[in-house]
């Protein structure tokens, strides 16, 4: 994550409170040994959670003027709500290793449908939203489906009584941190 990464020294502070620098290595060398580091490893070093990807998606807009909540137009509260449930759906991913098996794209596209559905927006997807994440529906139907499996067995009963309300989800996240 990002914060950890704040309070960690810079190279020239690491070289001026360690032996390093009296040992002849400089900056350039660490960047060296980073860059031998990366080709190791096939410049796979960073890996971007579908959490980065979902919040591109809502910065673009995943609601829409002509969506329809419980067959009428929409409320303030929902584009709020979809970002309350994204966020959920994504902690709720992140903990079991075997949504690791797609795309963060994939799994954020999956993670954006789940919250339409969980919301019972309507359409449950629309063309916007295939030209935004480059997927139509039926290519997230396994990925969907998992997550929705995955959310029905860690809260049952949850998935089938769908709920507006915030609240439900962030006490269903403070339970899943619990």
């Amino acid at each position: 994550y990002e914060e950890a990464e704040e309070h960690n020294p810079q190279i020239p502070e690491l070289l001026q409170i360690t032996k390093l620098s009296g040992a002849g290595h400089t900056s350039l060398t660490f960047r060296d040994g980073e860059l031998e580091v990366l080709r190791h490893l096939g410049w796979r070093l960073r890996a971007v959670p579908p959490l980065h990807v979902i919040g591109y998606y809502l910065s673009k807009g995943a609601t829409f003027e002509d969506d329809k909540w419980q067959g009428r137009g929409l409320i303030e509260k929902i584009p709020k709500y979809m970002k309350k449930y994204s966020e959920f759906f994504c902690n709720l991913t992140l903990q079991e290793y075997s949504f690791q098996q797609y795309l963060p794209t994939h799994l954020g596209a999956a993670i954006l449908l789940a919250s339409r559905v969980a919301l019972q927006l309507e359409p449950r997807w629309r063309p916007e939203l295939v030209r935004l994440t480059g997927y139509d529906e039926c290519e997230l139907t396994d990925a969907f489906q998992h997550v929705w499996s995955y959310y029905e067995e860690q809260f049952p009963g949850h998935g089938s009584r769908r709920s507006i309300s915030p609240k439900s989800v962030v006490v269903k996240e403070q339970s899943m941190f619990s």
